[in-house]
């Protein structure tokens, strides 16, 4: 049994909307970790740190056009080659669910999160920094 979560939402705004918001709030909440940012391709990876003895989740997000609208799927897992629990599903789909209501409040002005220009890029585990050119290609850490 996998303890990955996927969720998705439909949103009425552009892709690029729905992605700006997503880059946003990653950037300002203090319990995230931006690992990977593809700005054309409106992809994001995310770290989400924890308290003490727990492991980091990876949050990895992309927006697709729907419509008139846009679609952003989230997918959150714990990080590769770290232990595993069995509420981990639970928990995960708790955070995926938590992170499309901050997509959600900054797009209707309840959660104050304007993002800040990026280049498409990956950071490594030892802390360099990377472009990242095919966001259907994930980057190696």
């Amino acid at each position: 049994m996998g303890s990955e979560r996927a969720r998705s939402a439909d949103l009425d705004v552009t892709p690029e909307a729905a992605f700006q918001a997503a880059l946003g709030v990653a950037q300002h909440e203090k319990k995230y970790e931006i690992r990977a940012v593809h700005n054309e391709g409106q992809a994001l990876i995310i770290r989400q740190k924890t308290k003490a003895l727990s492991w980091p989740k990876v949050i990895m997000l992309r927006v697709h056009q729907n419509g008139s609208g846009s679609s952003v799927n989230v997918l959150v897992q714990n990080i590769p080659g770290g232990p595993t629990a069995l509420l981990d599903g639970v928990f995960n789909g708790k955070i995926a669910e938590k992170y499309l209501s901050g997509i959600q409040g900054t797009l209707d002005g309840t959660v104050t999160a304007p993002a800040t220009a990026v280049t498409s890029h990956y950071v490594r585990d030892d802390g360099s920094e990377l472009p990242w050119d095919d966001p259907d290609e994930l980057p190696e850490f």
